[in-house]
């Protein structure tokens, strides 16, 4: 991966981590708030990226849909482990 994937990934793991954390993909808060989001994410996002093939947009040598899905689906387990939030009226 080159330095133009390093950067989308970094941007993909923010955003996707932050996305995470305000939208509640699970009904449960984040264990570790914020920063265990854009973490779990940007882990995530890593694993899709490169492990998921070489097919799609790709940009830098990082398959950018792949680690899009990995960052969401990695933050989403990651948010099962927290507590459950109460529906909004």
């Amino acid at each position: 991966m080159t330095g133009t994937g390093w950067i989308a990934l970094l941007i993909i793991g923010v955003a996707g981590g932050l996305l995470a954390v305000s939208y509640r993909l699970g009904g449960r808060s984040m264990p570790g708030g914020w920063l265990v989001g854009i973490i779990a994410a940007l882990f995530g996002g890593y694993l899709g990226g490169v492990y998921l093939g070489k097919w799609g947009w790709m940009l830098g040598g990082l398959n950018v849909i792949g680690s899009v899905v990995g960052a969401l689906v990695i933050a989403y387990i990651v948010e099962a482990f927290g507590t459950r939030t109460p529906a909004h009226a």
